[in-house]
């Protein structure tokens, strides 16, 4: 009786936060959009936070965002400074890991 009894409030649950779940998945998907786009950029060359942004048409506080998390995560590395400001290149991928 109980796992009938959980089962129908999990049912209600995901009911009464359809439009939540919705809302995260389209975030997610766009970030994950976003991330590939500035990883192609990267691909180039070594940028900015401001010329990732400029590139992509994209706010530069969420441009500078991304690029810290990438960091974070081990996905990005600082490289030079280009003026006050540190540029940021792709880590080489090591070919074992693949």
């Amino acid at each position: 009786m109980q796992a009938e009894q959980r089962k129908e409030a999990l049912k209600r649950l995901k009911q009464e936060r359809k439009e939540a779940i919705k809302a995260n998945a389209a975030t997610a998907k766009q970030q994950k959009k976003d991330l590939g786009r500035i990883k192609e950029r990267l691909a180039q060359g070594p940028a900015t936070p401001l010329e990732v942004a400029q590139d992509l048409g994209m706010p530069p506080k969420e441009a500078l965002w991304y690029l810290a998390a990438m960091r974070k995560y081990g996905m990005v590395m600082e490289a030079a400074k280009s003026g006050d400001y540190f540029t940021y290149e792709l880590v080489p991928q090591d070919p074992a890991a693949c």
